[in-house]
């Protein structure tokens, strides 16, 4: 018999080193073949139950930034569009306020972005029983942490619409069109998750005939 291999006979009868740590080594392969095994059918189920908690949060934040917006201000109808009257009191035309419409805007998509940075990381949590598909199991157990690591784009713009209202008379309504994106901080990733949100700001019966001249409403109104 070769000397090393007695010697190494001997040191594991003995309960020498070797007789520690290969099993240790073989625990930990294991350990790591089912933390890849698992990772691998959770992570799909993870992502994509984080990613519809955001989604939901993230449309409450554009909401609440832009009724925010809305109230600070004072905004109403007029201060995003002026009507041309002719002396029969007929709309003639609707014009845009641009300078007014911009800083709304702008304040607009400040405020978005401070609402989506201040998103709860505890909503964004995801119990483990809800990673399993079990309907018992849903809701169930410690949470898997979901932050916020950065907002993204956030870009908005302005959407007219004309829709009858009764007999001559015509729906004006102007919505702010609001897209944005954040990334979520997942175990081992980052996912983006963008939404969109339509938000009507304003909005006003025109009696009569609808006027004929739009300036600068059909392209957003600033």
């Amino acid at each position: 018999m070769p000397v090393k291999l007695k010697h190494l006979r001997i040191c594991l009868r003995q309960g020498g080193p070797l007789a520690v740590l290969l099993p240790a080594c073989a625990a930990l392969v294991l350990a790591g073949l089912l933390v890849h095994a698992l990772n691998g059918r959770l992570r799909p189920v993870l992502e994509a139950a984080a990613s519809s908690q955001a989604v939901n949060l993230m449309t409450q934040a554009i909401d609440t930034a832009v009724d925010n917006c809305l109230q600070e201000n004072g905004m109403s109808y007029g201060d995003f569009v002026t009507m041309g009257i002719d002396q029969t009191g007929r709309v003639t035309s609707l014009t845009s306020n641009t300078a007014a419409n911009s800083r709304f805007k702008r304040q607009v998509v400040e405020a978005v972005a401070r609402q989506l940075g201040n998103l709860d990381s505890d909503a964004l949590g995801v119990p483990l029983g809800t990673l399993t598909g079990q309907p018992l199991m849903s809701g169930k157990g410690p949470s898997i942490r979901v932050h916020v690591d950065s907002v993204g784009e956030i870009t908005a713009e302005y959407a007219n619409t004309f829709t009858a209202a009764g007999v001559n008379q015509t729906l004006h309504r102007i919505c702010l069109d609001v897209t944005a994106t954040i990334h979520l901080f997942m175990p081992g990733e980052v996912v983006p998750v963008s939404v969109s949100s339509s938000v009507c700001v304003a909005e006003t019966v025109i009696v009569g005939e609808t006027p004929d001249t739009y300036l600068n409403l059909e392209k957003g109104g600033g």
